[in-house]
Parts: C-alpha cells; sequence; structure tokens
C-alpha cells in the first residue's frame, strides 16, 4: 500500500471535531490500533458529483452528554468524478488533497441553469462547488457554516418556507435537493444571497440586522423574531425588495409592521399597519394579492392604501402536526360554533360524539374520520382540529368550502375584533 492509498483509507475512517484534535489524535489511533466505526451509505449522485453519508459512533463528546455513552454523527464526503473533493478557505483547487478534507457536516445538492453544484458546510465554513471544463471550483462562501436557508423566488416566483439544512443523522439526510426552481437563496447565518444564476455571493449590512432584538430601537421598537415569523413573506424582483414582519407591544397592545428590505440599496424601511383592518388571522394568508389589495407602490416606497374596504373574513389553516392542519375562525362571537356545526353536518354529513365533548370541546366524526370542535373565548376563536389519522384532503374541503361562502359576505355578522393581541396562533 503506497502513502498516498494509505492516507485515503484513514481519512475514510477518523474524524475528531477540530482539525487540531484530529492530527494530535491521529498518531495516537494508529497506536492504538483503534479506528471509530463508520457505515458507509449509498451516495446520492447528481451530474458529475456524488455526495457519501458516512455514520459515526463516539463516546461522549460534550458537557451534557453522557461520557458512558455512544452518540451517532452525520458525515458526509463529496465526490467529484469519483474522486474526494478537498475544502480549504484559502484554496478554489477542489483536486488538491488536504489531511480530512473530505469531511463534512453538510452536503446538500443545489441547481445554476439545470446543472448541479453542492451547498457544502464544514468546520471552516460554508462552500459552493461547481464543475468547470471537468474540475471541481470551491468557492469559501463564509467562515461559518450554514444552518437555515430559504429562497426568495422558489414558489411561483415568491419565497418558499425558511428551512433547517441539519436532517440528522441518518441516510435519509444525505444529499439533500433543496430545489431546482429557486435562484436567490437566503442564507440567514451568513447574512448573503447566493444567486445560482451567477453563482455569486453577496452579504448585505441590512441582514445583519435580522438578529433577535427585542424592541429594536433601530426599527422603531419593532421586534425582531428569527423563528419562521421573521422569513420572507413576498418578493418584488422589479425593485429588488421582499417583506417581512415585526411586531412591538405597548401596554399588552401587539403592533404589525412590514419590513421591507432593498437589497438594490442595501437597507430597509417599515410599514405598520393594522391587522384587525386588514383581516390578517396567520402570517401564511400574506401573499401577493393581499399585499396587492392593501397595499401600493409610491415610487421605490411600498405604503398603505387609505380608507381601502376590508376583504370579508374568512378562515386560516394552521399547522397542526406533520402534513396536517387545523381550520381557524377568529374574531368570532359563540354563534359560530352554531353556525359551523349546521354547516359541517348539512354539508358534510357530520355526527356528535357525546363520549369526547367538554365544556369548550365537541367531539365530531365527519365521513368516518374524527375531528374536535373547540372553542376558546379568551382568543375569540373556534377551531376545528383532525385528530390522529384523519386525512389532510378532508380538512382542505372543508376549509375551501367555508370560505368560499364567507368570501360571499356569509356569517360576517359572527365576527368580531380581534383582542389587544392579536391573533391567535
Amino acid at each position: 500500500m503506497n502513502l498516498s492509498t494509505f492516507s485515503d483509507s484513514v481519512f475514510d475512517v477518523v474524524f475528531f471535531t477540530t482539525a487540531r484534535l484530529r492530527r494530535l489524535a491521529f498518531a495516537a489511533l494508529i497506536t492504538l490500533g483503534f479506528y471509530p466505526h463508520l457505515a458507509n451509505g449509498t451516495g446520492v449522485k447528481a451530474g458529475p458529483f456524488e455526495i457519501e453519508f458516512r455514520s459515526e459512533r463516539s463516546w461522549g463528546g460534550g458537557p451534557s452528554m453522557n461520557p458512558l455513552a455512544s452518540y451517532k454523527h452525520a458525515r458526509y464526503k463529496l465526490l467529484h468524478n469519483g474522486r474526494a473533493v478537498s475544502f480549504s478557505p484559502n484554496s478554489t483547487n477542489g483536486s488538491k488533497r488536504d489531511w480530512m478534507a473530505g469531511d463534512l457536516l453538510e452536503a446538500h445538492f443545489l441547481y445554476s441553469k439545470g446543472t448541479p453544484v453542492v451547498l457544502v458546510c464544514t468546520e471552516t465554513g460554508t462552500y459552493l462547488v461547481n464543475d468547470q471544463s471537468g474540475k471541481p471550483v470551491v468557492q469559501h462562501l463564509n467562515g461559518a457554516p450554514a444552518t437555515r436557508f430559504q429562497f426568495l423566488d422558489s414558489v411561483a416566483g415568491q419565497p418558499g418556507e425558511l428551512q433547517g439544512l441539519n436532517a440528522g443523522a441518518h441516510a435519509q439526510a444525505m444529499g439533500r435537493d433543496l430545489g431546482k426552481t429557486g435562484t436567490l437563496m437566503m442564507l440567514p447565518e451568513l447574512n448573503g444571497i447566493l444567486d445560482l444564476n451567477t453563482l455569486k455571493f453577496q452579504t448585505y449590512a441590512v441582514l445583519k440586522q435580522h438578529k433577535w432584538v427585542y424592541n429594536d430601537p433601530d426599527f422603531g421598537g419593532f421586534s425582531f423574531d428569527e423563528s419562521p415569523t421573521g422569513q420572507a413573506r413576498v418578493w418584488w424582483p422589479t425593485k429588488g425588495q421582499f417583506a417581512l414582519v415585526r411586531y412591538t407591544y405597548a401596554d399588552k397592545v401587539k403592533s404589525f409592521a412590514f419590513e421591507l428590505v432593498d437589497l438594490k440599496t442595501d437597507s430597509a424601511y417599515l410599514v405598520p399597519f393594522d391587522v384587525g383592518q386588514t383581516r390578517l388571522t396567520t402570517l401564511d394568508d400574506i401573499t401577493p394579492e393581499w399585499m396587492n389589495y392593501y397595499f401600493q407602490w409610491s415610487g421605490e416606497k411600498l405604503s398603505l392604501k387609505r380608507d381601502q374596504k376590508p376583504l370579508p373574513w374568512v378562515g386560516s389553516l394552521n399547522a397542526a402536526s406533520p402534513g396536517n392542519f387545523n381550520y381557524n375562525l377568529q374574531p368570532i362571537t359563540p354563534e359560530m360554533q352554531s353556525a359551523l356545526m349546521t354547516f359541517l353536518v348539512d354539508h358534510f354529513g357530520a355526527t356528535v360524539d357525546g363520549s369526547r365533548q367538554m365544556s369548550h370541546v365537541t367531539g365530531l366524526t365527519i365521513q368516518g374520520q374524527r375531528f374536535t370542535l373547540s372553542y376558546y373565548a379568551t382568543g375569540k376563536t373556534l377551531v376545528l382540529e383532525p385528530q390522529f389519522g384523519s386525512p389532510k384532503a378532508l380538512t382542505l374541503q372543508i376549509a375551501g368550502q367555508f370560505n368560499r361562502e364567507l368570501a360571499q359576505s356569509k356569517y360576517q355578522s359572527l365576527f368580531t375584533t380581534l383582542g389587544p393581541g392579536g391573533f391567535s396562533n
């Protein structure tokens, strides 16, 4: 076995959390004859690239871990035409072999004009790898590994969901395809946007301000939330602007404002709005159509339309569990319970399950599936919730049909005003 082959074998089995510790531990491991156990998964391929999943079990590993227990870690290796790709912050030559160069934290496929490229996270940061004339070219985006992403234009040209990159220590996490439709990928931890058309990454000072700050004085006292609450909601490509939501409290009264992020000028401005006046009961209802109805452009600035007649109240769908939804009606009067019950009986053959009835909850059976109808007086909210195993399609059908009637101004007298805390999640 020559030295090159030997180094490649060692590379495939040895992992420690820092590059310095790896080099120090290398000699000790060889001396003791110990190699961490790695289970190699089948690689996922796209074009000349292959992402190979590797799982490792090690003892302990941190102050909060049991030193006598073993823990499973997911690691990845990126291959280009069968050869491991090297990663170094100071080099774009992915063909150059470095010690431990292929031990990755994350590796996922993206597409540039239909051609696969790879987003990679290592201990030394975030990289983008593409093929040029049959060779891997590595671009170092940032010294920190990315953990989340959001496309500004992946759903019919509008923002997709804010998502995490780390999918866990299992083979299904290997080589995920992050999407073929998006071209502008926002990486929040890196304060920048990756343009997949040009493969250029640009950082913005305005994105650096998107850190959790309560009552942020730089934004009129409106707080920023790093959870999906603070994700991009609407994108205007011709303006180079996207909108996200900020909020603030004053004497338990919750107020909202859009932050408009202008990428052309690397700046932002606020547009306050009233959720009751705009009939907003969930952030997921913020769509281009909704924005166009209540807001307008004055030059390069978005503003709220004055004296715009509110649309009718309608219900909203909120995530209840993975793959399912609740149907929520708010702000409603108690009489809405009877109205919705009558609708469910007349249109869907609903029956009451007396064994599951409580003071504010009614058990229902609808087309053989179990639901609960719950009324919350404090939040002025009525929630139709599918029970475990109930199909999502039936909930969507009920919500769609009742919303069509609400949109025709039916049952509007059964709505009231939102409380000081705004809508209920």
